[in-house]
């Protein structure tokens, strides 16, 4: 059986989507949907079954996810088992950051200062087993990946406002309504903070007349100071608009907000050096996130408990 396909097969699995599946695995759509079928006529089973315009998994589908999930975890983690017993990996923090990324650098860079001897690999969007300390954004009904176990996890909310132009006439308390005859300056449709908006817009009734993508916040932000129109902006992950010829004005919706997952893989352990950053990440967040300087209302949860600002 072929490793690659089942890797492919347990990707699809999780999102229960091709297209995107492919855009995870950097394949063509073709080539994947190829594999998938490879797999199933070596099994002689259907894996997946259609629903409407999506896909979701059959029983057996499900189950050999079960089986070969783990088998795949813990083929992928015997690179790092070696050096381990070499005592090497102890040393490097493997850093999957896929939201606030400005945050996280700046705190790796404070962390660094501190403890010379750690060194740090920054990826985006690590498979399962292959980071030890990940920050995302948590995305409404999205599934874990199968076979990821997290010894700890703190999660900050924050609020979503709208950045505008400083000269704008708009201020605190805007309804989206407001906003329909306005161009919109976005992060590109791949990023989770953009999916993000996307559903809760959706989920108001609203469609926002998007001008312009970027990949980029700071671009994003520096469109909006030169008044080419407006856009989301998370209340603190990105940092105050001050300074910038943009400032930040409070939605009327309420709901209006992103969550923040912090996560520590369980195979780091609780007490090699990807523990100990990700307790300083943690501690470097809370610290923004109860910054008197940006707006009042963000929190911070852990493990089912709730600080204020």
């Amino acid at each position: 059986m072929d490793a690659l396909r089942l890797r492919y097969f347990c990707d699809v699995a999780q999102t229960e989507h091709m297209t995107r599946s492919a855009q995870r695995l950097n394949v063509a759509q073709p080539a994947l949907t190829r594999a998938i079928h490879q797999l199933e006529r070596e099994l002689g089973v259907a894996l997946f079954e259609h629903v409407g315009r999506n896909i979701r998994l059959t029983p057996e589908g499900a189950y050999l996810r079960e089986q070969v999930a783990p088998l795949l975890d813990r083929l992928d983690g015997i690179p790092d088992d070696v050096r381990a017993f070499a005592g090497v990996r102890s040393q490097v923090v493997r850093a999957d950051v896929r939201s606030a990324s400005s945050v996280v650098v700046d705190a790796i860079a404070a962390f660094a200062k501190e403890h010379s001897g750690i060194t740090f690999e920054m990826t985006q969007e690590a498979s399962p087993g292959r980071w030890d300390v990940r920050v995302d954004t948590v995305l409404p009904d999205a599934p874990r990946t199968a076979g990821e176990r997290l010894a700890e996890r703190t999660l900050f909310s924050e609020a979503i406002g709208v950045a505008v132009p400083r000269e704008s006439p708009y201020e605190d308390g805007i309804p989206l309504s407001v906003l329909a005859g306005e161009r919109f300056i976005c992060l590109a449709g791949s990023r989770r903070f953009r999916s993000l908006c996307d559903a809760l817009c959706a989920s108001r009734g609203f469609a926002p007349a998007v001008a312009f993508d970027s990949d980029s916040p700071a671009v994003v932000k520096k469109m909006i100071a030169l008044g080419l129109g407006v856009g989301f902006w998370p209340e603190r992950s990105w940092g105050a608009l001050a300074g910038s010829g943009a400032r930040w004005v409070r939605l009327a919706e309420a709901g209006f907000e992103r969550t923040l997952a912090v996560m520590l893989a369980e195979r780091a352990g609780s007490e090699g050096a990807a523990a100990v950053f990700y307790r300083f990440l943690a501690d470097d967040m809370a610290r923004i996130w109860g910054a008197p300087d940006l707006c009042d209302n963000a929190g911070m949860t852990m493990d089912g408990g709730r600080y204020g600002a």
